[in-house]
């Protein structure tokens, strides 16, 4: 409102007889036009506006990483102060001027056969979008038709219209949208509750990895599954005789096919994901579409039960719908695939696939993950023949105990109480039992996202030590019913047992610090000065898996001695594929070690010179950094991690640059040398049958990782060669001035889990 017209509205607030009562009125009139004038001259032309954008992005540059900025007298009742009323990113029941508060576009009307298709692949383009884990709120809640039918005055048959008389669909028009593109939005909306359902069943982040709100509204509950299927067909036999033409005839109907078969899918229990991701049809003719944007609308927003702000509805190209469609049906497909009876029969080869499906590009979305749960863990078993306490019961039996009966599936069936196996059996059961949530999360929580994987294994650490104390006096009980084998101890003078359930507790617990600091890599939480500390550390827990599985392998060699004599030749052949299997775990332990082993070298040495350098903290304890840092490895009871005193004892040296890259390149060369052992592995001995595809992919990744390694140091090497100090010791020497290093990110790396420096010769 103008100035003026406040001020003169003001003015009138006198009455009649405001001078007989002494002026007071209008006294109050004059001050509250002054105060109305002051007011609007605050934030008039008086007052000037300036971009401060440059301004406030150069003075954020001059912060240190890490440095926060805070104003002591800016209290939380400012900050919600700052929340304005009537600014439409804030106020979500803001209406602009000359607009209404609802969408005021009719979805009773008829439309013609082109602005129907259009709505239908809209509803189908919402629907991928949906699927990436944005709100139904700002995707399919928008379409105006689905939301009539979802709206809380309609019930069930759902119409589209609350009149009581019901309405005449007599033209052409109104029957595409009261009979096609009806049952359409109740196929998809139902779909939607489906999707919803295999979510809700399986292990996900709610708002992380997937919206489930509903705002407020009910997908039809009235309505099952094989009811839209029914009003589908309905739509298709009215679409068969309808006077529509025929190319639109055939498009229409390559929709409510497509949305009949999605459907079927998700109610199946065994059903081919590839006749869904034949979408060629679609793409084609989706030209034949005419827009028709007011059957859309963010208003709707307004009418949910959310307190948050309307949010822009998500735009992507029809094609990149369809690209995502295609996606969610093949990662159906291969977790179909990779779930099989042959990869199920073995524990690793189904972790290993389940890696693999984690892995796939790109990464399959929350909905294809919770399928494959479903399909794991959904029911009594993993698979026919294959419980999950038999699962368990294999694991144990490939890595420690093979050809023992202590794991022999025979043992739990003997029922006699005195006898030694039936005694053995209900033991390793009752470890079994403590011990199954946290092994099958081995399996379960490689579904989730890369940062929950992560945070899930530090957990998993902690509690994997505290079973490798039960781990051990379940052994020391054994050991009593049945005493096992003793050897000589492997470093010096006494003897020493294999105490299976302790060395099998104790290989996961190392392999799980592994995969938390080799993940850390590919979320990239640790800044470049601390790839050294990472990879020193990987390294140890490389090295010490490495011994424990030479430590079973001793015993494996010694239980294969006492077949000799026995006529079942089951036991040793159990043996000697386990036996295969422990080389392939040394081998692949061993990689590990030395791959961690050069770039730790390679990353201390770039320290060393000045070229990576930490960021400069006035006020932080080094001993506080690395608590903060190695916090999920602290608590380790057995085995500790070792300290930061032992680790710059390490990492301290006085050899030359020379003889640094030496090493750097011989450890590079024993790495290749175990890519090569693994190469030659057969799928049966490293149990990778049905990822054959993906193993050959990461030997190539690991391969191209040491050639790049090797060629980072020769590339270091050069320029120390050139400036002299390639023979002189790299403590006392500092190369910052003329080379310089790039981290690259995940994404653009060889292999996510190895991140190798970048080095450059700086153009002086």
């Amino acid at each position: 409102m103008p100035e003026d017209d406040l001020a003169e509205e003001a003015s009138q607030l006198t009455i009649d007889g405001e001078v007989s009562d002494g002026g007071d009125i209008g006294f109050a009139a004059k001050r509250l036009a002054q105060e109305a004038r002051q007011t609007l001259s605050f934030g008039g032309a008086s007052r000037g506006i300036r971009d401060v954008t440059e301004e406030f992005a150069a003075a954020a540059k001059q912060l240190q990483p890490g440095q926060l900025v805070k104003d002591e007298y800016f209290t939380l009742f400012e900050a919600v102060g700052a929340l304005e009323i009537m600014d439409p990113k804030m106020d979500s029941g803001y209406v602009p001027p000359g607009d209404t508060l609802e969408p005021d576009f009719d979805v009773c009307k008829g439309l013609p056969a082109e602005q129907v298709l259009w709505i239908m692949d809209e509803l189908l383009r919402l629907t991928a979008v949906w699927h990436d884990g944005y709100p139904l709120s700002q995707t399919i809640f928008t379409s105006l038709h689905v939301d009539r039918l979802l709206s809380p005055d309609n019930r069930a048959p759902y119409q589209l219209s609350y009149d009581d008389t019901a309405l005449l669909v007599t033209t052409t028009e109104q029957r595409l949208v009261h009979v096609v593109l009806r049952a359409y939005c109740i196929a998809l909306v139902k779909s939607c509750a489906l999707v919803l359902h295999t979510i809700h069943s399986q292990n996900f982040y709610e708002e992380e990895d997937f919206v489930t709100h509903l705002f407020g509204r009910e997908l039809l509950p009235s309505t099952g599954a094989n009811d839209a299927i029914k009003l589908l067909d309905e739509a298709v036999k009215f679409l068969v005789g309808a006077e529509v033409d025929k190319v639109m005839r055939a498009a229409l109907l390559e929709r409510l096919q497509f949305a009949r078969t999605y459907v079927s899918l998700l109610i199946s229990d065994s059903a081919d994901w590839n006749t869904l991701a034949a979408m060629e049809r679609l793409a084609e003719t989706h030209r034949l579409a005419q827009p028709i944007q007011e059957a859309f609308s963010d208003k709707v927003q307004r009418q949910l039960a959310t307190s948050t702000p309307p949010r822009p509805m998500i735009a992507i190209s029809w094609d990149e719908a369809l690209q995502r469609w295609r996606a969610i049906c093949a990662d159906i497909v291969e977790a179909d695939r990779l779930t099989c009876f042959d990869v199920c029969q073995s524990p690793y080869a189904l972790h290993r696939a389940i890696w693999a499906f984690a892995y796939r590009e790109p990464q399959p979305n929350t909905f294809t993950r919770a399928y494959l749960q479903a399909i794991l863990f959904a029911g009594e078993q993993i698979t026919e023949g294959m419980a999950f306490f038999d699962l368990m019961l294999a694991d144990m039996r490939d890595l420690v105990l093979a050809g023992d009966v202590l794991a022999d599936p025979q043992s739990f069936l003997v029922e006699m109480p005195s006898d030694p196996r039936h005694k053995c059996s209900r033991i390793v059961e009752t470890f079994m039992d403590k011990a199954f949530d946290e092994y099958m999360n081995l399996y379960r929580m490689v579904c989730q996202n890369r940062c929950r994987i992560r945070r899930t294994f530090t957990q998993s650490v902690a509690i994997f030590d505290s079973l490798e104390t039960e781990a051990m006096r379940t052994d020391a009980e054994l050991d009593s019913i049945t005493p096992g084998i003793v050897l000589p101890h492997e470093d010096g003078p006494g003897e020493v047992t294999l105490n299976p359930l302790t060395s099998w507790v104790n290989y996961y617990k190392l392999q799980t610090m592994a995969w938390t600091i080799q993940l850390g890599f590919e979320t990239d939480i640790y800044l470049p000065h601390e790839l050294s500390m990472m990879y020193w550390y990987l390294m140890v827990f490389a090295r010490r898996r490495c011994k424990l599985v030479q430590h079973i392998g001793r015993f494996l060699a010694a239980r294969r001695k006492t077949f000799v004599s026995s006529r079942d030749a089951r036991q040793d052949d159990e043996a000697a594929a386990s036996q295969q299997w422990l080389a392939v775990l040394h081998r692949q332990a061993d990689l590990t070690a030395l791959l961690s082993s050069a770039l730790w070298q390679l990353s201390e040495l770039l320290m060393t010179l000045d070229i990576l350098q930490p960021p400069k903290r006035d006020f932080a304890q080094e001993q506080l950094l690395y608590d903060v840092r190695m916090k999920s490895y602290l608590g380790i009871a057995h085995d500790p991690i070792p300290t930061l005193e032992e680790y710059k004892s390490a990492t301290q040296s006085d050899q030359s640059v020379e003889q640094s890259c030496n090493n750097i390149n011989s450890t590079v060369a024993d790495a290749k040398s175990c890519l090569v052992y693994m190469k030659k592995t057969t799928p049966e001995q490293g149990k990778y049958i049905g990822t054959e595809a993906q193993w050959k992919r990461e030997i190539k990744q690991l391969e191209t990782t040491c050639v790049a390694v090797a060629v980072q140091t020769s590339q270091l090497r050069r320029v120390a060669d050139k400036h002299g100090m390639l023979m002189s010791t790299a403590r006392d020497q500092s190369l910052k001035e003329v080379i310089e290093v790039s981290i690259p990110v995940p994404g653009s790396r060889y292999h996510d889990w190895w991140v190798v420096p970048q080095i450059r010769e700086r153009k002086m």
